[in-house]
């Protein structure tokens, strides 16, 4: 009786943490800017979830597209143009966090994308992996559409 007790404890425990990943997840899906410190959209961005195990990745610098590219999230390279150069990019999901591990030439470059605070704040935190160098956290917004519309994490909500 004891241990039939710990082991359906251990699978509600285990659900719940699955679906708080899966909510954490799903937030992560949408349109996602830095702003400067004069309040000018500096980067961006842009998570879509595709069919099953597939994402869709907008990078951009301002107006420019930096990169965009379409990879699974089970880990299996893809190879993609990074601002114009090949490189190799493997996506996965580490509970609630999505990481993005890009290879080009002898650079390699790990990404992780996290939601923060109530859900409006999307945190990238860039690890040089080869060469080593210092890792850095840059935070982003959803961004707000034109119509007034906040837009990220996966929904639409008025602007606060």
């Amino acid at each position: 009786m004891t241990v039939s007790m710990i082991v359906l404890s251990t699978l509600l425990l285990a659900s719940t943490a699955i679906a708080d990943d899966d909510s954490s997840r799903a937030k992560l899906m949408g349109k996602w800017q830095q702003i400067d410190g004069d309040g000018e959209p500096k980067s961006s961005w842009d998570l879509e979830e595709d069919l099953a195990d597939s994402i869709h990745v907008t990078n951009s610098s301002g107006a420019q597209t930096v990169t965009e590219f379409e990879c699974n999230t089970m880990g299996k390279e893809c190879a993609v143009k990074d601002a114009g150069r090949k490189s190799k990019v493997a996506m996965w999901f580490n509970g609630p966090k999505l990481v993005e591990m890009e290879t080009r030439g002898s650079q390699v470059v790990k990404r992780r994308f996290s939601i923060t605070g109530d859900g409006d704040t999307m945190d990238l935190e860039t690890i040089p992996i080869a060469p080593e160098g210092q890792g850095r956290d840059i935070a982003f917004q959803a961004r707000v559409s034109s119509d007034g519309e906040t837009v990220g994490g996966n929904r639409l909500q008025p602007p606060r």
